[in-house]
């Protein structure tokens, strides 16, 4: 699942030639990982921060078991701000609250209107 939301959000990063850009990820049906997924979903998430991510909106269950492994991914650069949900209504409303409009071709990514 990690693999392809960074195989889509790369894809999208070309369109958006340089823009602050959102996201939001459905982790309700994430297995979690091993020490190796840790190792490369950290430095993808850095990576996409450092092209323009400033805002990550993960859907989880309430009683996820996976919230440390979030903690330990989560970027640490400057100006990234990540809350986690537990419906997409909230993750969207929080995304749009701090400027983001959902694209009509994607329910997945965001961009920031200026």
């Amino acid at each position: 699942m990690f693999e392809s939301f960074i195989s889509d959000v790369k894809v999208s990063l070309i369109r958006l030639a340089g823009q602050e850009w959102g996201s939001m990820t459905d982790l309700r049906q994430w297995k979690g990982g091993d020490h190796q997924f840790l190792f490369a979903a950290k430095a993808e998430l850095n990576r996409l921060v450092a092209a323009g991510s400033s805002h990550a909106a993960y859907i989880i269950r309430g009683d996820s078991p996976h919230l440390d492994i979030l903690n330990e991914i989560a970027p640490t650069l400057s100006g990234y701000k990540r809350r986690l949900f537990t419906t997409k209504a909230e993750a969207i409303t929080w995304l749009k609250e701090d400027g983001f409009k959902l694209p009509l071709e994607s329910k997945e990514h965001c961009y920031q209107e200026k």
